[in-house]
């Protein structure tokens, strides 16, 4: 049986060489099933982690023209997903926030799933203004939102040591909009767990600890829980899916002994894991 496309508005970063952002997540996304129409918010030659790039951030007033077309068009009715990420700049945040409101006023059952790209490891590397534009433009129109430990304690003011205190933040975090809080990067006894925390429950997946510095993993699973989830309606099923993919593309990348995510070669084991990484339902 063949499934009709399910489109998906990705807006964030690009890149020539390597994968984050658009660049790691539009791909798996269409191996899926799912169309993906996106909007960069940046053009680099690659990741600033290498040390150099060159490339410009896109204006917010270019991105509101794209996004113009594609409501001229008149095809926002049929988007089901809005994935955003890394901004440019603050004021791209009033761009996503149209983009979300005008998709949801042509079709009210799509899920805006907002990654909070603001740093890492107690480094903020956005630019300034970023991180308050996420929280007050963007936060609370997310259905799903998919934070990393030092991005949920940016955006709640709380510490987060331990599995406990990532719970109390992320319940803390659905309260101003989204009604999925998925937590990344929380180590535990020296393992990483990503915990799902929603009204109804909550879950947690936990993999081997990697320490050496890989770029993308962030855009990547938000990239797939929500490719997960609007394929099969149950954040627990999404949630063990994009962890078992993780893994996957984690090893490859590891193996290859390079930082840039082993994607393309490793793609089929990332969208389709052979060995399902066992979900755990907390109490």
């Amino acid at each position: 049986m063949v499934h009709a496309p399910m489109p998906i508005l990705s807006i964030q970063s690009s890149v020539v060489f390597g994968h984050v952002g658009n660049s790691v997540a539009a791909l798996p996304l269409m191996r899926l099933g799912h169309e993906v129409w996106r909007l960069d918010t940046v053009a680099f030659s690659n990741h600033p982690g290498h040390g150099s790039f060159s490339g410009r951030v896109v204006p917010p007033a270019e991105l509101a023209e794209l996004l113009r077309g594609l409501k001229t068009l008149g095809v926002l009715k049929d988007c089901r997903g809005v994935l955003s990420g890394y901004l440019g700049e603050a004021g791209t945040a009033a761009v996503v926030a149209d983009a979300v409101s005008s998709v949801k006023s042509a079709n009210p059952q799509a899920v805006y799933l907002l990654d909070p790209v603001i740093g890492d490891a107690g480094r903020v590397f956005v630019r300034p203004g970023v991180p308050e534009a996420i929280a007050e433009k963007l936060l609370p129109l997310a259905d799903m939102c998919t934070p990393n430990v030092f991005e949920l304690e940016q955006l709640t003011g709380m510490t987060v040591i331990d599995l406990e205190s990532a719970r109390v933040a992320a319940h803390a975090l659905r309260r101003r909009g989204p009604r999925t809080v998925v937590v990344t990067g929380l180590p535990e006894n020296g393992r990483i767990s990503t915990i799902a925390v929603t009204n109804r429950g909550a879950w947690r997946v936990t993999a081997p600890r990697v320490d050496r510095p890989l770029n993308g993993t962030g855009d990547l699973i938000s990239a797939l829980i929500l490719g997960h989830y609007l394929d099969k309606g149950s954040i627990a099923e999404a949630l063990g899916l994009a962890a078992s993919g993780m893994a996957e593309a984690i090893a490859a990348t590891v193996a290859s002994g390079r930082r840039e995510l082993a994607l393309v070669p490793a793609l089929e084991r990332i969208v389709h894991p052979p060995k399902p990484i066992q979900v755990e339902t907390l109490d």
